[in-house]
């Protein structure tokens, strides 16, 4: 059974950029080739695990795998420089944010606890992504709660890096960051992770992402 999200649970740090730049160099001699090793007959099959640590290193939580396809509207929510198809059963929506978001969507149903909304862009220049979510997780840190990764992707052809927050047992974030034309998308999704059926509404916004 969904339960509605508290009006504290939509109070989520809003982003925090902290940033900094760093340079790192090595140098070895050279080693001598190993013998070829015998052939002794046995194949070695390449396997395919998931990723533990995102690339900058931070620890990620997977998340659950797609329950099946979302049915999407015709309709597009734009934003600033940016938009997505609206799932179905869900609206764009003017909910009390802070700060207050670029963009909203939420189930019709108001029982369903979850909203995918988008904050403003922040301009940051050339500072890699890496550089940007580092500061996210700090604004998040500083609240005295803890980050975690979230498995990469693409977002309409760009890199995106996530951050997943749990709030509370019943209330989780998930942020994919995303730099486009030297500014900083951060799209979030909050919701019940119990019920996970949101998830792949958020995916689906992301999967039907365009810019411009």
């Amino acid at each position: 059974m969904w339960v509605r999200v508290r009006a504290s649970a939509a109070r989520a740090p809003a982003l925090a950029l902290v940033l900094a730049s760093g340079l790192a160099g090595c140098s070895g001699d050279q080693v001598p080739a190993p013998a070829a090793p015998a052939d002794t007959g046995v194949v070695h099959l390449p396997t395919s695990t998931a990723a533990t640590t995102d690339s900058a290193g931070h620890r990620i939580e997977q998340l659950p795998a797609p329950m099946g396809p979302v049915a999407m509207s015709e309709d597009r929510v734009r934003g600033i420089d940016y938009s997505y198809l609206e799932p179905a059963g869900w609206s764009r929506t003017d909910r009390r944010l802070d700060p207050p978001p670029d963009t909203l969507v939420q189930p019709d149903d108001d029982a369903v606890p979850a909203f995918i909304a988008v904050e403003r862009p922040m301009k940051v220049g050339s500072h890699p992504l890496s550089e940007v979510v580092d500061g996210v997780r700090q604004g998040f840190e500083a609240k005295g709660l803890t980050p975690m990764g979230a498995p990469e992707r693409e977002v309409a052809g760009y890199r995106a890096m996530g951050v997943v927050v749990d709030q509370s047992d019943r209330v989780r974030h998930v942020y994919y960051v995303v730099s486009y034309t030297e500014q900083a998308f951060a799209i979030r999704l909050t919701y019940d992770p119990a019920h996970p059926e949101a998830l792949d509404v958020y995916r689906a916004v992301l999967d039907s992402w365009s810019w411009g």
